[in-house]
C-alpha cells in the first residue's frame, strides 16, 4: 500500500509523527522562495501536488495518488504542510525511521526501460596486435 497523504495525528500518532518528520517535499514560492531549487521564483521540480480523491495514472505511466483536502496540516519554521506536500510513502516503511520515496510505475514506458537495462550489454571494441610496422 503506498499513500501520499497525512495521518490523522489523533487516531494514528506514530504515522503521523513519522511522516512529518521524513515524507513531506519542502515548501517552495510564496512561503520559500530562497529554496534550492528554485528558478526564477518558480519551483523548477514541481514538489506540491494537486489534491484529488482517488488514484489516477498519468500519461508518462506513474500513478497519481489520492491527496484528499482533509484540512490535516502540520507547520514547520512558519511553513504549512498540507497534503499537497507529502511524497509517496509506504507506512510499512515507515519503521527505518528514514525518507524512502516509492512510486508504483506501469505501462509502455515501464517496460522499455527495464528492458533496456537488462539486454544492455558491455561497451566492447576490436584490437589487433602485431609486431607489423
Amino acid at each position: 500500500m503506498i499513500l501520499a497523504q497525512l495521518s490523522d495525528p489523533q487516531f494514528n500518532s506514530l504515522f503521523y509523527t513519522k511522516v512529518t518528520k521524513y515524507i513531506l517535499y519542502s515548501t517552495c514560492g510564496v512561503d520559500n522562495s530562497q529554496a534550492k531549487y528554485m528558478v526564477n521564483r518558480q519551483y523548477s521540480k514541481h514538489s506540491s501536488k494537486d489534491y484529488r480523491e482517488k488514484i489516477d495514472w498519468a500519461e508518462n505511466s506513474y500513478s497519481l495518488y489520492a491527496r484528499s483536502d482533509n484540512g490535516l496540516h502540520f507547520e514547520c519554521n512558519r511553513a504549512r504542510f498540507t497534503n499537497e506536500y507529502v511524497v509517496p510513502h509506504c507506512p510499512q516503511l515507515l519503521f527505518f525511521d528514514c525518507h524512502i520515496n516509492i512510486k508504483v510505475s506501469a505501462g509502455l514506458g515501464t517496460i522499455k526501460y527495464l528492458s533496456k537495462y537488462i539486454y544492455k550489454s558491455f561497451d566492447k571494441a576490436t584490437m589487433k596486435i602485431s609486431s607489423e610496422i
